[in-house]
């Protein structure tokens, strides 16, 4: 028998909750919450909810309230290897030794009430950053936002990097529905800092409601690309001209002015210039448009999985063509649109190769490569390839690239967390 004390012990507990169940829903963890006195913590709390865009802008938040002086806590989800990448203190990732503390205080006092792995997981977000006495959490919801577990606490900033058609199983199909689910992070008298760009009706409609102050880029801040690495911001409280890293040019500006507009609505002020470019071009965030080197091979990592997302990854692919082939490594849960997916991506790729991801929610990968071959008769011809893993699919198509190909590693968490996992652990480089 494991040492409870343990992470490993505590995480194989915590799966047995059943890990994949999605039950929305405030009571339980609020109850806890308070039991456990989570409840009214004394940092201040930036809220981020979005279809994308959600981890880049967080990242880009905490980094920039980082150098501007304050200590900092990070919650996201999931994770790509380690637990502890979901709590980040100061750049730090929580040790083995905080996460069992946590763990151990939130079981002490949940007393009857059955807890998710997501709510679990959460708490113990809270606990650790109340010990190490942070001045910010900057919190990433889960799913949706009105019911997520993160949204228990009352965000000082909340933010809406986009609205798109995601998880319909638990949020349905429609724009405006999803959104009001969003929006349910906004809180009265505080800023809402939306960044979708046409933003359905129900975001200004329900910020109304609650009394929160709606920030709605293009409106009331804006992000315009000058040159391939440079970019100006105006906002509420001042203006600036930033650099940019050039492979994240397509999409990083949008999603750093919500973060610079959250920052300064929580400082007061417009945080400095040198504090946004040091966020700018000093975050790295793993599986998001990321290159690596890989023997002769290009290798690009994406968490694209839905419609939006795989159509910024197709453009990407669109601007940066290579004289070879472009093979697709692919897989995602049972409830993402794949003809949508598949739509963005098919003009972009060469060959697919379908791997079976380990998770009870994905697609098992001869279905969803009959899923894909019946999308890609009507985009185009390609040859499609089906694997028992994750790891096995990449070896191949690394196997099959030339010089001037390159290898494309996208879909869920699930299948490009392994893949970094292999490519960190045999000594490549970025």
């Amino acid at each position: 028998m494991q040492d409870k004390n343990t992470l490993t012990w505590w995480l194989e507990r915590l799966e047995q909750m059943q890990p994949d169940k999605i039950d929305l829903g405030l009571a339980r963890i609020t109850e806890v919450a308070a039991a456990a006195d989570l409840l009214n913590p004394d940092f201040r709390i930036v809220t981020v909810a979005g279809t994308n865009g959600k981890g880049s802008t967080v990242a880009y938040s905490a980094s920039i309230l980082r150098h501007s002086g304050f200590s900092v806590g990070v919650y996201t989800s999931p994770h790509f290897i380690d637990f502890n990448e979901r709590i980040v203190i100061d750049d730090q990732r929580a040790t083995e030794a905080a996460l069992c503390e946590a763990f151990n205080h939130i079981e002490q006092h949940r007393g009857k009430t059955v807890l998710t792995y997501f709510e679990f997981t959460t708490l113990a977000a809270i606990y650790c950053f109340k010990q190490s006495a942070v001045d910010v959490a900057v919190l990433e919801i889960g799913l949706g936002g009105r019911l997520d577990a993160a949204n228990a606490w009352d965000s000082d900033v909340a933010c809406i990097t986009s609205i798109g058609i995601d998880h319909v199983d638990w949020l349905g199909d429609d724009r405006e529905i999803i959104a009001r689910e969003k929006a349910g992070v906004a809180r009265a008298g505080c800023a809402l800092v939306c960044g979708e760009k046409d933003p359905p009706q129900s975001i200004g409609d329900y910020a109304a409601q609650v009394g929160a102050r709606l920030l709605q880029t293009g409106v009331d801040f804006n992000a315009e690309q000058t040159t391939a690495e440079q970019w100006t911001y105006s906002g509420p409280h001042g203006s600036a001209t930033l650099s940019i890293p050039a492979i994240a040019a397509a999409w990083a500006k949008d999603n750093a002015s919500v973060a610079i507009c959250a920052c300064g609505e929580l400082l007061g002020k417009m945080p400095s210039v040198d504090a946004i470019n040091a966020a700018m071009l000093g975050v790295t965030i793993d599986g998001r448009m990321q290159q690596i080197q890989h023997k002769s091979t290009t290798v690009l990592l994406d968490v694209a999985h839905n419609d939006a997302a795989a159509g910024l990854l197709a453009e990407h692919l669109r601007q940066n063509p290579v004289q070879g082939s472009t093979i697709a490594v692919f897989s995602c849960m049972q409830d993402k649109d794949v003809t949508a997916i598949v739509k963005q991506m098919a003009p972009v790729i060469d060959q697919w190769f379908v791997a079976r991801i380990d998770y009870p929610r994905a697609f098992e990968a001869p279905a969803l490569a009959r899923s894909l071959a019946g999308s890609l008769a009507v985009e185009t011809a390609v040859k499609t390839e089906v694997f028992a893993s994750v790891i096995q699919a990449f070896e191949a198509a690394v196997a099959q690239s030339q010089g001037n190909s390159r290898v494309v590693v996208f879909g869920s968490f699930h299948m490009v967390g392994p893949v970094l996992d292999y490519l960190k652990t045999t000594d490549i480089t970025n």
